[in-house]
């Protein structure tokens, strides 16, 4: 098979190339690995890569495979891990100066059941400090340009940066991320790929550093539904969902009238028209309706302020003190405002987005899910805003807005592109209910063969 196409493949068709022998695992590793040497140079993609450990890796994948012993279907397939993932012998920085010389011991949980699976670690992939942020800007390793535009460098998306840009740009099959308040979908949707949202709790976070363990989940930056599917599945431990036959026909999808379609830039709205309409020519009944617990929401967190700056502040409060101008000042002055947070307003935070939440589930239940655009806005170039703290924290908001209300509500759900031909990407988001993520992911596998 050739090889120049590797990287354009998804990883569930490397690994059945390796499978029906057409791939080794040690080539398709160094494909991989000259692809990042080469197009990577300034490594703002991959803070650093684990070649040795990949090496070795892809080298007993080869064994397993001539002996008819793979140990999965994507057994000897490589892979990003954001770095905020503990690998055992090798740096894990969570994207900070503060903890450049933190070298685990052991590897992260989700990593080992990676492992285990016989999937190859390619290496850590950059992303905001302390993953506090969907921009994606982070001056302290470098920022990744956006893979979608060889013209304007432009943010990749946060937190998990690096992971949406090895995917788009072919420096991995796939990568693994972590989701606060977007940083999953935000950087798939900007990059023009898939991602998956988990539900809180889900899947383990042993060995993952945290910014909010309310709100914190892992989940895969893929290039289509099916490998996020697959991913999921290694990680969960558990089989795939079956995604044969998946349709939208008399699915009832929510179009919410309130703030999520507010203020949408031109390219973001005219593709969420044709896409709702092309949804709805395969099947789906798109209905509108208001969700006032999504200014309820924002409302509670105006009042009370954000658990997450909290819960952040809180768990690395020590550091940050001591060495906060070492940190880049757009992470640093979002720490800080957990500062004029009592007790009382974290609780109270607590318990108010907790029945707000309860609230939306009973609001939404006749629902399939609800649909929107993962981010109001396109792109935008990163010297618009690395400089310029009204400016980036204006698009820090906007770009995280609809995404937070996912984690917020305790949902699951996948971004997938739905851009017109020539646009830049532009993500539709699929959200459902807690513990829903087969139903979603059957969801968001018929709307993409209705993109297609």
């Amino acid at each position: 098979m050739n090889d120049t196409a590797w990287h354009e493949m998804t990883a569930l068709a490397l690994g059945a190339a390796i499978q029906n022998g057409q791939i080794d695992p040690v080539d398709l590793t160094e494909h991989f690995l000259s692809r990042i040497a080469t197009e990577d140079t300034d490594h703002r993609v991959y803070i650093r890569t684990t070649a040795d450990r990949a090496r070795a890796e892809a080298a007993a994948a080869s064994v397993r495979a001539k002996a008819g012993l793979r140990q999965s279907t994507l057994d000897g397939v490589p892979m990003s891990w954001k770095d905020l993932t503990d690998t055992a012998g090798t740096e894990t920085t969570f994207g900070s100066a503060l903890l450049r010389d933190r070298v685990p011991e052991r590897d992260a949980l989700l990593l080992r059941r990676a492992t285990l699976a016989g999937m190859i670690c390619l290496g850590k992939t950059t992303l905001s400090e302390f993953a506090y942020s969907g921009l994606g800007i982070n001056p302290i390793f470098g920022t990744p340009a956006n893979g979608a535009d060889d013209e304007v460098e432009r943010v990749p998306g946060g937190s998990s940066s690096g992971a949406g840009v090895s995917v788009r740009s072919g420096l991995a099959p796939a990568g693994i991320g972590s989701d606060t308040g977007g940083s999953v979908r935000i950087p798939a949707a900007l990059n023009g790929i898939v991602g998956l949202k988990t539900t809180i709790g889900v899947l383990p976070l042993d060995g993952i550093l945290a910014l909010s363990p309310t709100f914190d989940t892992i989940g895969p930056l893929t290039r289509d539904v099916g490998d996020a599917n697959a991913i999921f599945a290694m990680l969960n431990d558990s089989r795939p969902y079956d995604l044969g036959g998946a349709s939208l026909h008399g699915v009832r999808l929510l179009k919410p009238t309130d703030i999520m379609f507010d203020d949408l830039d031109e390219t973001v709205a005219s593709a969420m028209s044709a896409t709702l309409d092309r949804l709805s020519n395969a099947g789906a009944e798109i209905i509108e309706g208001e969700v006032p617990e999504f200014a309820e929401a924002f409302d509670l967190v105006a009042k009370h302020g954000n658990i997450i700056s909290a819960e952040a502040y809180a768990l690395w409060y020590d550091k940050v003190e001591a060495r906060g101008d070492e940190m880049y000042w757009g992470i640093r002055s979002r720490f800080d405002l957990a500062k004029k947070l009592t007790a009382i307003d974290a609780e109270s935070a607590h318990i108010g987005l907790s029945a707000i939440a309860a609230r939306y589930r009973a609001r939404t239940a006749g629902f399939a899910a609800v649909v929107h655009p993962t981010c109001p806005r396109i792109a935008p170039p990163i010297a618009d805003l690395e400089h310029n703290p009204a400016a980036y924290d204006e698009a820090n908001l906007a770009m995280t807005r609809n995404t937070r209300l996912g984690n917020i509500m305790e949902t699951c759900g996948v971004t997938l592109p739905c851009q017109g031909p020539g646009q830049l990407p532009v993500g539709l988001s699929l959200m459902a209910t807690g513990h829903n993520e087969g139903k979603v992911l059957r969801l968001a596998k018929a709307a993409e063969n209705a993109l297609a």
